[in-house]
């Protein structure tokens, strides 16, 4: 176990800190600036102190009995940082819109104490709290709190927010990552912090993308209190605000309308539904916008919808889905492709003791038959893959690094992704004559990287071994081809591969299982049928139970 230095976390802030000011200092506004003055003319502990609330849950907290061994004297450096404007006492006229939050610090015992609520003590925590809102003023309740405990509010919190945005480049990811790392747990690669660049431009960048991200959460609130008119009406003046986003915010603000649509659609909403829709290209919000319209009994608008989406498809699941719904619309017979290959598929028979582990059944299967058989699905191609292009993935020159807890490129599931890196990608693969040189390739990086987080990658030796066996398997250009064909479109094409591979000294097949209540997705159509261009053994096949 590693164990950490006592103020490992002033170390990590302070790294952050000064990483922020190197790559953004074009970017800082003058509050940034003045926090940043204001913090550094603070004494060490007193800065550790505003350091551990910042890394706490909630803006107050008690500090009564507050105990940090490595801390001296801690109620001066409470002292200290009240002086300085770092936190605040409890005080109504700035904090009584905060009181639901005030609220959560107290424990059970601290509303049956500071309120007298002794004959309700055997009730639930929410039920004091409800009593005490209801029965005390504001203020009433603000006395009587600081009549009994010690409670702050941390200050800078915005501040704070932000640099720690600017420095991670999302909402999602904080000061955890550093004790991941620093206690082995998780390993990233290793690039300098001269090759790491400023993930945003320009100021407006940052602001977008972190107005946006704050949008996730206002969006959240607001279903559970407000009206479908309220959220329209929400979501239309955001609409307008956000027509002039930057770039780099658009892809979450277009994930955010998605998830509004949805929940217009399955409120029954549909005409809000198609509002929202409408107004975003991500996938699926055509597909869902076209259910809706049938919905509203809008057949012709459906049909022109859906061939749009057959003329310029997004991916296979639109494609597959507009022909297929288009036949439909227009009353024609229609099968959908997938359950055609279903039908024609092979069965066999396993014990129904995997009922729910049909994979598991039919490798046991296939041993029995005297075949190998093993897991090869989507885990084993991206493991293939991520060690294959390993160097272009995290190559720093392209400009998608940019802090070093990133377990991707941030153009990962972009179009640009291939296209920025398409020369280097086939150059490698051009490289390669020879599978032998091509599992020496990929096992040296096995080797070299193991443990290293890699969004491909998982660090297990049967995946490898099933990799090995892949690669021996099916021919050098053909694996080249299904290399290329994940590069060009990540998001999709690293998903529906088939899930087990059969194999033995004389033959293989790639075998996507099928239980007797399960479908074919389109993506695994998509694969099946790929495969068979290419002349990759690859089938369905239905099992049943004895």
């Amino acid at each position: 176990m590693v164990e950490l230095p006592p103020k490992y976390y002033h170390a990590n802030f302070e790294y952050l800190l000064s990483f922020v000011k190197d790559k953004y200092k074009n970017l800082l506004i003058e509050q940034e600036w003045r926090f940043l003055r204001k913090y550094y003319s603070l004494p060490e502990d007193a800065q550790c102190l505003f350091i551990r609330f910042t890394n706490r849950k909630g803006l107050f907290f008690k500090t009564d009995g507050l105990k940090y061994d490595e801390l001296d004297e801690i109620q001066n450096q409470v002292d200290l940082l009240v002086n300085h404007g770092f936190i605040s006492s409890l005080d109504f006229e700035e904090h009584k819109l905060w009181l639901s939050e005030i609220l959560s610090v107290l424990t059970k015992a601290d509303l049956v104490s500071f309120f007298d609520l002794k004959s309700l003590k055997n009730e639930k925590r929410e039920v004091l709290v409800d009593f005490v809102k209801n029965q005390f003023s504001v203020s009433e309740i603000f006395e009587k709190i600081n009549a009994h405990q010690t409670i702050v509010k941390m200050n800078f919190e915005l501040e704070v927010s932000f640099l720690r945005f600017l420095f991670f480049g999302n909402k999602s990811m904080d000061m955890t990552e550093f004790v991941l790392r620093d206690m082995g747990l998780i390993q990233y690669y290793q690039h300098s912090d001269d090759d790491l660049v400023a993930r945003f431009e320009t100021r407006k960048d940052a602001e977008d993308k972190w107005m946006v991200s704050e949008q996730f959460v206002v969006f959240d609130g607001l279903r559970n209190v407000s009206s479908d008119a309220e959220i329209l009406d929400w979501y239309s003046n955001l609409y307008q605000a956000c027509q002039d986003l930057s770039p780099i915010a658009m892809p979450s603000f277009q994930k955010l309308q998605l998830r509004i649509g949805k929940y217009f659609e399955q409120r029954k909403n549909y005409q809000a539904a198609i509002e929202v829709f409408d107004e975003t290209q991500i996938v699926p919000s055509r597909e869902r916008k076209a259910r809706c319209l049938v919905k509203l009994g809008f057949i012709e608008e459906a049909k022109a919808t859906c061939n749009e989406m057959v003329e310029f498809p997004q991916n296979v699941d639109e494609e597959y889905f507009a022909e297929y719904f288009l036949k439909t619309l227009e009353g024609k017979k229609n099968k959908k492709q997938t359950t055609d290959w279903l039908k024609t598929a092979d069965e066999i028979t396993i014990n129904r003791i995997y009922r729910n582990q049909v994979e598991f059944g039919s490798i046991e299967y296939f041993l029995e038959m005297g075949f190998s058989a093993g897991f090869s699905e989507n885990h084993t191609w991206r493991t293939l893959f991520g060690l294959l292009f390993w160097e272009i993935i995290f190559d720093p020159s392209l400009v998608s690094f940019h802090h070093p807890f990133q377990r991707r490129p941030s153009d990962l599931h972009l179009p640009e992704f291939y296209e920025k890196r398409k020369e280097q990608i086939h150059n490698l693969l051009d490289s390669f004559n020879d599978k032998d040189d091509f599992l020496v390739y990929l096992w040296g990086n096995f080797q070299k990287n193991e443990g290293v987080a890699n969004p491909f990658v998982v660090w297990i030796e049967e995946i490898w071994e099933m990799v090995r066996v892949m690669v021996l398997q099916i021919e050098l250009e053909q694996l080249k081809k299904v290399m290329i064909k994940i590069a060009e479109n990540i998001v999709e094409n690293s998903r529906g591969l088939p899930d087990l591979l059969v194999w033995s000294d004389y033959h293989y097949e790639f075998v996507e299982i099928k239980s007797p209540n399960d479908t074919l997705s389109n993506q695994q159509l998509f694969w099946l049928r790929y495969f068979k261009e290419l002349g990759v053994n690859a089938k369905v096949l239905r099992v049943k139970f004895d």
